[in-house]
């Protein structure tokens, strides 16, 4: 494949009739276009016989955990870089959630239709322009012990994210929202009371370092190369949950990767 280093460990593999074997492939980026797909082949041959392994692979700026948390205690974690020059980590947040308390009836159908109230609560909330992050959130502590509540986020007539474990604790993630009035749908699916209290949290994140969450890093990125990010915070009030993010930079232009949330609960 073009564009990468390959490296096959082992480089042979001794086999016998039936018998299986494992090997590990390490690709390090060179030329290949960032964030896009190259495919080929891997070939294992004993000079008669030849057995291909069909690869394709997606090079990325960097790659780093999704989401990190924690009580407020520091947070290191480390990233692996995929190309070579400056690089910076920015703080957005923490942002404390809005909080929605409300109870909910047990559906006597257990089946979620918008336009049927009845065991159903419907949150309206408003995303602004410039949300980068928005996040609902239910969870079993704030329900009749034992109780199924479901979770459905509309915009208009179109649903664009559900949440529906075996359980109360529920999580619904909008990445770049468009700007709109959405509405949230809390279901009671299965109360072992009815009515249950419920609690829905929703944090709206923009862009904004709001003061209480500091980002260290380092200031220049090499190709398979590793770096650790140090999250410190201060300011926060006790018992209370907060969301932030760290986005990426080369010093410049925003990297091609989503940022890490950060999730913080204070004791």
């Amino acid at each position: 494949m073009t564009g990468f280093n390959v490296a096959v460990s082992p480089s042979s593999l001794a086999l016998n009739p039936g018998q299986t074997g494992s090997f590990e492939v390490t690709f390090t980026r060179t030329t290949a276009t960032l964030n896009a797909y190259t495919g080929g082949q891997l070939t294992w041959s004993d000079g008669s016989h030849n057995v291909r392994s069909p690869i394709v692979v997606r090079p990325v700026a960097l790659a780093a955990p999704a989401e990190v948390s924690g009580t407020g205690d520091p947070i290191s974690y480390d990233v692996t870089f995929g190309y070579d020059g400056g690089f910076a980590a920015a703080a957005r947040g923490l942002i404390p959630a809005d909080v929605t308390p409300g109870t909910v009836e047990q559906d006597p159908d257990q089946s979620f239709n918008p336009d049927d109230p009845t065991g159903t609560v419907a949150v309206p909330v408003t995303i602004a322009a410039g949300t980068t992050y928005a996040r609902f959130s239910l969870f079993d502590e704030d329900v009749a012990p034992g109780s199924d509540l479901d979770m459905y986020v509309y915009r208009g007539g179109n649903l664009v994210g559900a949440s529906t474990t075996g359980t109360s604790t529920e999580e619904v993630n909008l990445v770049n929202p468009d700007a709109d009035t959405y509405t949230v749908y809390v279901h009671g699916w299965g109360l072992t009371s009815s009515p249950s209290p419920f609690v829905l949290y929703t944090w709206l994140l923009g862009s904004a370092d709001a003061g209480n969450m500091t980002v260290s890093a380092p200031a220049t990125a090499t190709t398979a190369g590793t770096g650790t990010i140090d999250l410190t915070f201060s300011g926060l009030a006790p018992a209370t949950r907060y969301l932030g993010s760290v986005a990426y930079s080369d010093g410049v232009n925003p990297l091609p990767t989503l940022p890490t949330i950060v999730r913080v609960d204070t004791p």
